[in-house]
């Protein structure tokens, strides 16, 4: 009796482990997986930096702002950047579609998200299992080249974890 005990902590440690890396390393293109608990932790502030093709006119992802704050000069020196060209942004569109309910889901059929003509004709109709989602987050542009994922996981146990996160929020 002992040992099974033992083991759901152990799964309850890992499954909140898994939320804390989801939280960490995919939320920021994907979204929130589990629904919100009313325990929301501050986000600390951090610097985001994007690389893009630089313009010599304002685009749509290039976009000067009026900051209320300013930078001081160490911040922009610390950025590479003075003051003036660290206030613009960039903006940017969700990287990647919703995850909930990704276990056990065909891939390619989140409604409105517009998937990579690689993905889709590589993956489409595949269902997102252990397996697979272990393989695609490993490496999805080894799996298939050209996709719009980006993202590497080599470590095993970290990747174990965010599987469990995902499975455990259809």
């Amino acid at each position: 009796m002992m040992i099974v005990g033992t083991a759901w902590a152990e799964n309850d440690d890992d499954l909140a482990a898994g939320g804390d890396l989801y939280a960490a390393q995919c939320k920021v293109c994907h979204g929130l997986v589990s629904a919100p608990t009313g325990d929301v932790r501050p986000v600390p502030p951090r610097v985001v930096r994007v690389a893009m093709q630089q313009s010599a006119r304002p685009t749509t992802q290039d976009v000067s702002v009026q900051m209320t704050s300013g930078l001081s000069a160490a911040t922009a020196a610390w950025l590479g950047e003075d003051a003036a060209e660290a206030a613009r942004i960039a903006v940017a569109p969700p990287y990647g579609p919703n995850l909930r309910g990704v276990y056990g889901r065909p891939a390619g059929t989140v409604k409105g998200f517009v998937y990579s003509s690689a993905f889709l004709k590589s993956l489409k109709g595949m269902e997102w299992n252990d397996a697979a989602l272990d393989v695609w987050i490993t490496n999805p542009q080894k799996w298939v080249p050209g996709v719009y994922m980006f993202y590497k996981q080599p470590d095993a146990e970290v990747r174990r974890k965010i599987i469990l996160y995902l499975k455990a929020n259809p």
